[in-house]
């Protein structure tokens, strides 16, 4: 693992070319090196590497977070590849946006864009104004200066991003005068004290980024069968209750089946036979109907026949015909006495041929009335 690679990004003014134009958070020396915030390291890492690729004159488009990851990877093995760049590494190493595969990506990519501007690399200056104890304070002091490193590392995330925007720029201009400058030792242990705890860096993740939301899932998820493992003995104690329980009620519906078998059969019969009786009721019910309807006719038939026997009786006593015909008669005695007798003999026949046809008619109507 390099770990002059943030040196590497600095010659290459990645703070003032690349941080502006995609907002990225001031990095640390250690920040591809650990796994602090997967997403927002994966975006700073894919926006770097297209950073530095376009730097060596290939085109390639600046990187987006709402891009497809797997499809970002692999168009950065693709141009590695291209520049025939060693990748003896599986692509999902990649997603993390950390450790010695991104490092080395990155470092790789940064070395040829160095390379491209006749960069080189010279050995450093020795100031031998310290003697040898000296200098070997001066190495127990690197060594602590590693160790808070180390700390500030793990208790990154303290600080609000917007002290951190605001004091980056003042901070790394002091800590470039100070570099420039030659210090004892105690003037350089009071400046470590100083600005130890000024190197802490929060890191706030965006929630609309999908890889931020897919680490809550897993988070959840967690924390879900972790209370399941508590929840879980109670939920099987509730489920034996329940099944013991229902064993109980099945077992005494049994028993007062047996009971009440003999019971619930003679009421089957007898709801049987009560269905049937109802039923000869409707049907007796019905027939009924019919024939009262029935009888009502012929009554009314009766009736009407009776009228009519009385009429015709009442017709048949009334003797106007009989009167009137004497007195015809008798206007006629002064005339022929045989024209009389023969008169007197076809108006008997008369009424006997009229009394004939009513009686006719009499048995007529009684026949049909029947």
């Amino acid at each position: 693992m390099d770990l002059n690679l943030m040196d590497k990004l600095r010659l290459l003014r990645i703070d003032t070319e690349l941080r502006p134009q995609i907002k990225m958070k001031p990095m640390n020396r250690y920040y591809f090196v650990a796994t602090i915030n997967p997403s927002e390291q994966f975006f700073a890492f894919v926006s770097v590497a297209a950073w530095l690729i376009r730097k060596t004159g290939t085109d390639f488009e600046q990187p987006n977070e709402e891009d497809d990851p797997n499809a970002t990877i692999a168009a950065i093995l693709d141009v590695l590849r291209e520049k025939e760049i060693a990748v003896d590494f599986s692509s999902h190493k990649l997603k993390q946006g950390s450790g010695d595969q991104v490092c080395y990506i990155l470092s790789v990519l940064a070395d040829q864009v160095l390379k491209g501007q006749n960069f080189e690399w010279q050995k450093p200056v020795v100031d031998n104004m310290y003697d040898e104890e000296a200098v070997d304070d001066v190495d127990q002091v690197e060594d602590e200066t590693e160790i808070i490193l180390d700390k500030v590392e793990e208790e990154m995330g303290i600080y609000s991003e917007e002290s951190e925007g605001e004091n980056y720029e003042v901070k790394e201009k002091e800590e470039s005068d100070f570099i420039g400058k030659v210090y004892d030792l105690e003037a350089w242990k009071l400046e470590l004290e100083r600005v130890a705890p000024a190197l802490r860096v929060k890191i706030s993740a965006d929630g609309r980024d999908w890889r931020t939301r897919h680490a809550q899932m897993k988070a959840y998820k967690d924390q879900l069968f972790d209370r399941f493992k508590t929840t879980a003995t109670q939920l099987s104690k509730l489920h034996s209750g329940i099944t013991m329980t229902m064993d109980k009620v099945t077992a005494r519906e049994n028993i007062l089946n047996e009971q009440f078998e003999g019971l619930i059969k003679e009421y089957g019969k007898m709801l049987s036979e009560l269905n049937k009786v109802n039923n000869e009721y409707k049907e007796a019910s019905v027939g009924v109907t019919e024939r009262q309807e029935a009888l009502n006719e012929l009554t009314a038939k009766l009736e009407i026949i009776k009228q009519k026997t009385e009429s015709k009786g009442s017709s048949m006593n009334d003797n106007s015909p009989l009167v009137s015909a004497k007195e015809s008669s008798g206007d006629s005695e002064e005339g022929d006495s045989g024209d009389g007798l023969s008169d007197h003999h076809f108006t008997l026949d008369v009424k006997y041929k009229r009394k004939s046809k009513l009686q006719q008619r009499i048995r007529y109507n009684t026949r049909s009335g029947r």
